[in-house]
């Protein structure tokens, strides 16, 4: 069969391929809305490399929650399934991704592995694609993975996912909607008028066969009206096998049709000669989702009930997937049923790093708690809340906690209060609400204390410890802390000794007692050698936000690749997220403002974060904007004030307060600079973190010559108040932090401001530029550059106008072709705007062109 308009998308998976055989491996993403043709095109695709490749297949189904790995079993077993291949069972998540690498790679045979609607896969099915994805580059496979574009919402998870995979081993392809030339191509012959057919479905490959196959005294405005027609031309059992099949996701075994509805050869042989069904090996399917859905619809509601319940009695006798079994309970509202498994496929999804859809089978079982024992629901609501928890659903946790916490108070059961209060505090800390956090470990400690000494007591000491050590409190900190670690002695316990000595070690860092890094980096060597994931993450999280506010950038850069690796792999998303924020001020510091803009809008837009990770985030996402002259920080800022000054601590409040203070000198506010420096300087007060204190008093000096100084200032910040330019500068040289240092050159003679203004030209920035500019001319200096012409300033990475309307249409979707065609140049030009934009931006891809330009603000992100 041969695709309309299909043949460019056909020969560059033939080329991607051909590569995966001969160099390295390629993922590929093939978007577009539903019924555009993405399973067609790859299934054809697929038929065409059968020869040169083993083809392996894995489906994500419209489930209410997602089976766990569903797609990659799947793989897993057409592997199985091969000759001399054994199948395994038994094995960790970590070891089934790696044995499914080992058998993609060489010396094994070029595989073409389809993954299938992966805007429904479950989170540890995307952990997998984002892990072949980064070792792709490694294996004899090129990887495909299918998902409508037009059903991602801002914070998708798949989203992330393609995020993170970039580059020159990644490819995306978009299957646009059929232009009116095909159409008429495919209405010869059908009496239908192919310019109504057209904008009836506007292209949309599925909607046009179904219209052109419907009886011509039907007129179908729907896909909805041209499945139901192709349904009305079935026989009675025929209809009544494609009621059964649209109730179950995915594919139906013969069996179970059998089991419901006896014989049905000869109606799945009509419905598929009519094009409703479609046969895989021996099972059935729709044709496409929106089939599926459209004759589900159709069906009555105490109808479609008791066909739920027969499917959930007969996969119960098959002992079918728990997702399945959850699936159809719940759409038989057989409530006894569903709290039988729901419990147990959210514990099957957390086992398999899944959380997301642990606390959402979890969320199933909670909307019918009612008839539960005090007891079962406040173990339910704890459960939920702990899963909300890893997921970073802040909100979510919070509500169920309270509930968790009034049962288990009602039932006086003082541990698990305890343990719920140690809960609630974590997540009141991460939402910005620091008494409510201390007051819950306050009430915890009191509770545990007034019993027999137990590992619950350790763990509430250690809290305690970490709600010091992140007030910046250090005595407190490591008071508590060594009470933590003396009772995990004697207790034994790896979880209560990793939780402290993070504590101890980020409490003596952050004071500048840099023996703490050893105990830190002990608490990270504990939690890997006893598999604590969560307690591994926090200990990346802090030693990279500690030395990323340290300057410390080597530390920085190997604990940030080790921490995003460690906590993606094992789906750590809490720690990731603080990782992802520090990381784009890493960038920041290091000049490259392009990454820093871009991961931190990133997870700005795509990311529901907690309030202290979203804090860091939007002041580096601010200070690029700031340097860079662009518009959009004022909003930024104001958020992070917001959230910042609720938490209490130094870490958010100096660190907004620092970067406003900037803001209003580059707009010559002086009386906003010593506001906002009083602001971070207060919340210093009786804390030794030189270098926020030195950044605030370094802006509050500029604004008021009289400020008192703080008794610990870091020494780059020391200089530069102190006048010693030069001295300044060869220290922010030696960090790495080429904005600072064209900051304090700024400070010198005629030589300095060149060099400065050198530097700065070169990182794209704009108020400060403009400043050195004025010094130099008011020196009298000549041959000032006059640097890159007003059209280009407009935006922050140096773009022509030509360049913007090329990265504008890019944001739409256009290939070079329609580029060339709607701009009326060569596709050779564009290709060289393209390269040059790519290039301005510092990224590789397309993709990641057009994350750069949301996140500096070229283009609006709504675009």
């Amino acid at each position: 069969m041969d695709l309309l308009e299909r043949q460019t998308q056909l020969e560059e998976l033939a080329r991607h391929l051909r590569e995966a055989g001969t160099s390295a491996g390629k993922i590929v993403f093939v978007s577009g809305e539903a019924g555009a043709g993405k399973s067609v095109l790859v299934e054809q695709f697929a038929q065409q490399a059968a020869r040169a490749a083993r083809v392996l297949w894995g489906h994500c189904d419209a489930l209410e929650t997602s089976r766990v790995l569903g797609p990659v079993n799947e793989v897993l077993a057409g592997l199985s399934a091969l000759p001399g291949t054994a199948r395994e069972s038994g094995v960790s998540r970590e070891q089934l991704f790696s044995r499914l690498f080992e058998r993609l790679s060489a010396p094994h045979p070029l595989s073409i592995v389809v993954l299938e609607d992966l805007h429904w896969a479950d989170e540890a099915t995307l952990d997998f694609v984002r892990f072949l994805g980064r070792r792709i580059q490694r294996t004899r496979c090129l990887l495909i993975g299918t998902y409508r574009d037009d059903e991602l919402a801002p914070t998708h998870p798949l989203r992330a996912v393609l995020g993170d995979l970039t580059g020159q081993h990644t490819a995306r392809i978009h299957i646009p909607a059929l232009s009116l030339s095909a159409v008429e191509q495919l209405a010869r012959g059908t009496r239908r008028d192919a310019r109504h057919v057209y904008e009836v479905t506007g292209g949309n490959a599925f909607f046009v066969r179904e219209l052109l196959s419907a009886p011509m005294d039907i007129v179908p405005e729907s896909v909805r009206d041209a499945v139901l027609a192709r349904l009305m031309q079935c026989s009675g059992p025929a209809r009544e096998l494609a009621e059964l099949v649209s109730l179950l996701p995915g594919r139906t075994e013969p069996w179970l049709s059998r089991t419901i509805l006896g014989d049905v050869g000869a109606a799945a042989d009509q419905a598929v000669m009519r094009g409703l069904l479609r046969y895989h090996d021996e099972s059935l399917a729709f044709r496409h989702e929106l089939g599926r859905l459209a004759v589900a619809s159709t069906i009555p509601r105490a109808r479609a009930q008791a066909l739920h319940q027969s499917i959930l009695r007969s996969l119960i006798e098959h002992d079918a997937d728990l997702s399945q079994l959850v699936h159809h309970a719940s759409h038989a509202q057989d409530v006894k049923a569903l709290l039988e498994f729901a419990p147990q496929a959210a514990q099957q999804a957390a086992r398999a790093g899944a959380h997301r859809e642990a606390a959402a089978h979890l969320a199933t079982a909670l909307r019918h708690v009612d008839s539960l024992s005090a007891l079962e629901r406040a173990r339910l609501y704890e459960l939920h809340a702990t899963q909300c928890h890893m997921t970073n659903q802040v909100g979510a946790s919070l509500a169920s906690a309270t509930q968790a916490l009034a049962l288990w108070r009602e039932l006086g059961d003082v541990a698990a209060q305890a343990r719920v209060l140690l809960l609630l505090s974590l997540q009141y800390w991460k939402s910005g609400q620091k008494a409510l956090a201390d007051r819950q470990v306050a009430e915890a400690i009191t509770l545990l204390e007034a019993l027999p000494l137990t590992r619950d007591l350790a763990m509430a000491y250690s809290a305690r410890s970490q709600r010091a050590m992140t007030s910046q409190h250090t005595e407190e900190a490591l008071e508590f802390g060594r009470r933590a670690l003396e009772l995990a002695a004697q207790f034994g316990d790896h979880s209560v000794r990793t939780h402290a000595l993070n504590n101890i070690g980020s409490a003596l860092l952050n004071s500048g007692d840099a023996g703490g890094l050893a105990q830190l980096e002990q608490s990270l060597a504990v939690a890997l050698e006893h598999g604590l994931q969560e307690h591994a993450g926090r200990a990346y999280a802090n030693l990279v936000s500690i030395a990323v506010r340290e300057h410390l950038s080597e530390l920085a850069m190997r604990y940030l690749l080790e921490g995003i690796e460690y906590c993606d792999v094992h789906e750590v998303q809490d720690c990731l997220s603080f990782i992802r924020a520090y990381a784009a001020h890493f960038e920041l510091s290091s000049g490259q403002w392009n990454k820093a803009a871009r991961v931190a809008a990133e997870l700005i837009e795509h990311h529901a974060l907690a309030v202290v990770q979203r804090i860091p985030a939007l002041t580096a996402l601010a200070l690029v904007r700031a340097r860079r002259g662009d518009p959009g920080v004022d909003a930024l800022l104001d958020e992070a004030a917001r959230l910042a000054l609720p938490t209490g601590e130094l870490q958010h409040i100096g660190r907004v307060a620092a970067a406003r203070a900037e803001v209003a000198w580059y707009r010559g506010d002086l009386q906003r600079v010593t506001e906002e420096a009083a602001i971070g300087l207060t919340a210093a007060t009786g804390h030794r973190d030189r270098w926020i204190q030195g950044e605030l008093a370094y802006w509050g000096r500029r604004a008021d010559p009289a400020l008192e100084l703080p008794a610990d200032v870091a020494e780059p910040y020391a200089l530069m108040i102190a006048g010693d330019w030069h001295s300044a500068a060869a220290a922010w040289q030696h960090l790495n932090t080429p904005y600072e240092r064209a900051l304090a050159l700024a400070d010198g003679p005629e030589e300095a401001l060149r060099e400065s203004l050198a530097i700065l030209e070169q990182l794209g920035a704009g108020p400060l530029t403009a400043i050195v500019r004025r010094r130099l001319r008011g020196l009298g200096a000549r041959g000032i550059p006059r640097g890159p012409r007003a059209s280009t300033r407009e935006n922050p990475a140096g773009l022509t106008s030509r360049e913007v309307q090329v990265l504008t249409l890019l944001v739409h979707g256009h290939t070079n072709a329609e580029l060339a065609h709607r701009m009326h140049v060569s596709a050779k030009t564009v290709e060289h705007h393209v390269s040059s934009i790519l290039q301005k931006l510092d990224v590789r891809s397309r993709t990641e062109a057009v994350a750069a330009a949301c996140g500096l603000g070229i283009v609006k992100a709504g675009a």
